[in-house]
């Protein structure tokens, strides 16, 4: 049976998933892997986040990290998947939009849920069918664990479980199978609930769609993305005119 220590968790555990804007395969070798990787070992050093977990597919990645409040979390997304973005979007001469605008955040409610997300990343690449055994997978912590390399913040995981491989591979036996959490990396969000945090995050008012091109674009893009919306669709929630709707969507946007 897996062994852990008895802590409180404080709200400070983060499970993160990234996506590819449209599902994009935006991790799709072995070189764009590794480099987000570099990324999240780079910038850590900047801002005060730990990292228990992490597995990177082609065109996701999920991530256990810790912190003070979800505002660092948000802070150290933002320049890890802005430096990848630059990356990707050089190694692949376009422009625009690399991941979905929002990272999807959950946060890690007690002991059990924490060794319940360890596993749930680590099983990804097995569940996927990309490899028979998740510990043969080169892009999940797993690895670090089983071999005490890696970008894993060994110190701060040994105060919640013992992170003996012997021990790794117990968690991962008992709680593999379980559909515990409810990411589903391609489900469509619901359009007023995307709506709503629309209009508070970029301030959407009638005036402003109609005066703001650079506001209605950033908006309309989340909208067709995260709700699979076709641009009518959008115009209509929006109520603005289709036709000048596809002309300003029509522009690649910068980052």
């Amino acid at each position: 049976m897996a062994r852990m220590a008895r802590k409180n968790l404080d709200g400070k555990y983060f499970h993160i998933m990234v996506q590819g804007i449209a599902q994009e395969n935006i991790f799709l070798n072995d070189n764009a892997k590794g480099y987000y990787l570099s990324c999240l070992q780079k910038f850590k050093s900047k801002k005060p986040v730990g990292i228990f977990a992490f597995c990177v597919m082609d065109n996701h990645a999920h991530l256990l990290l810790s912190a003070e409040n979800v505002a660092v979390i948000a802070a150290y997304m933002k320049i890890v998947n802005s430096e990848y973005a630059r990356y990707y979007n050089n190694e692949n001469n376009r422009i625009g939009y690399v991941f979905r605008d929002r990272f999807k955040s959950e946060v890690i409610q007690d002991e059990k849920y924490l060794l319940s997300c360890l596993a749930y990343i680590h099983n990804n690449p097995a569940k996927a069918g990309i490899v028979k055994k998740s510990e043969d997978y080169r892009f999940s912590s797993y690895t670090n664990y089983l071999t005490k390399r890696g970008i894993v913040d060994f110190d701060e995981a040994k105060k919640y479980y013992d992170i003996t491989p012997s021990n790794i591979k117990a968690i991962m036996k008992e709680r593999s199978h379980s559909d515990w959490l409810k990411h589903d990396d391609n489900v469509e969000e619901d359009e007023e609930k995307v709506l709503d945090e629309l209009v508070i995050k970029y301030g959407l008012s009638k005036a402003k769609l109609e005066e703001d091109d650079e506001k209605l674009v950033a908006a309309a893009r989340e909208l067709k993305v995260r709700c699979g919306l076709s641009i009518r669709k959008v115009a209509n929630i929006l109520a603005v005119n289709r036709e000048r709707l596809r002309k300003l969507m029509s522009i690649p946007p910068s980052l």
